[in-house]
């Protein structure tokens, strides 16, 4: 095993004594740890001088690191403190007023399903008895300058990543602009973060990402975010390095960056996977008989196909997160 790995399970084992969010916390976690595995030590460096002039960096991240975190090496700190980066976004939403209203953009995280542009031409919405939405034509890439313009997921990353490979910036604006990118590299491979369902009565105005479907256990959103969480952070490590070894650096240098690909990847896996075909059943026959959508029971078959493309998303996101740091930062 490599030393960085054996590091990064070391500090994995002490994230287990924190709340498991998966995608919230675990599986943005998860992306930066797969992703330190391919960052050169002085692109981590890097990272780590910008993050520390993060304007909460004392706050949100030095008060709140885990005492078995800061009693740990300087390597286990340092990669605790660049999974918080990633998550970070997350606890943004619940600061004090005032500090939420300056950090806190809770349209970031997802995307209109109609919203269409470059290698996402396929829209995510799924439509059950109606006719398709008309797409939304996606501003340019290039034409995103300001935060004004920021309306979804995909511009927050156009924006984003300028403002972080923008060396004329201020620091703290860059430690900012960090966090965003390592948390919303991940969010666009949650697929539901890519679109939502809709249908005559039940969804008229969509499910908000699974957000309005219930499920045995908590909302259909919620699963798929907490999908890796019983399973544990090391293990699932584990599986996706082993899934990537023998990756050459050849892959990692000079390797675009799309996340209209990605964002084309989540909404496939949206339309043909997520909502599956007894949730279809069940929708249609609820908007007929104009009664409530009753827990939606996942089965084995699903939980398991669940948590194998969580695994292999959360990978592709850690793989990505340092092709971009590596290429452009």
């Amino acid at each position: 095993m490599k030393p960085g790995v054996a590091c990064t399970l070391l500090l994995c084992s002490s994230l287990l004594q924190l709340p498991a969010h998966a995608w919230d916390a675990v599986g943005h976690r998860l992306s930066v740890a797969v992703a330190l595995n391919y960052i050169s030590a002085e692109k981590q460096q890097l990272l780590l001088q910008l993050l520390a002039q993060h304007p909460r960096y004392q706050a949100d991240f030095i008060e709140a690191m885990p005492a078995s975190v800061q009693t740990g090496s300087t390597n286990e700190q340092q990669q605790w403190l660049l999974g918080q980066a990633a998550y970070w976004p997350d606890i943004a939403r619940g600061l004090p007023d005032a500090e939420a209203t300056r950090f806190n953009r809770p349209a970031w995280h997802f995307i209109d399903g109609a919203w269409v542009r470059d290698g996402a031409i396929l829209q995510g919405n799924m439509y059950i008895g109606l006719r398709p939405f008309a797409d939304i034509a996606g501003e340019s890439a290039d034409s995103i300058r300001t935060e004004a313009q920021v309306q979804n997921i995909m511009s927050a990353l156009d924006y984003n990543t300028r403002m972080l490979a923008d060396a004329s910036l201020l620091m703290p604006e860059r430690a900012v602009a960090l966090c965003w990118v390592l948390h919303l590299i991940g969010d666009i491979h949650q697929p539901l973060h890519a679109g939502s369902l809709y249908s005559p009565t039940l969804f008229a105005d969509g499910d908000r990402g699974g957000n309005r479907i219930t499920t045995d256990n908590g909302n259909l959103h919620a699963r798929w975010d907490r999908a890796l969480a019983d399973s544990g952070l090391i293990p699932n490590l584990n599986t996706i390095l082993q899934e990537q070894t023998g990756l050459a650096r050849r892959r990692i240098n000079d390797a675009p960056s799309d996340w209209s690909q990605w964002l084309a990847e989540s909404r496939l896996l949206l339309l043909t996977v997520v909502y599956s075909d007894t949730m279809q059943t069940a929708i249609v026959s609820a908007d007929q008989q104009g009664s409530a959508l009753p827990p939606q029971q996942l089965d084995a078959s699903y939980v398991t196909s669940m948590e194998h493309l969580s695994r292999q998303r959360l990978g592709l996101a850690g793989l990505r997160i340092a092709i971009w740091i590596e290429n452009e930062l």
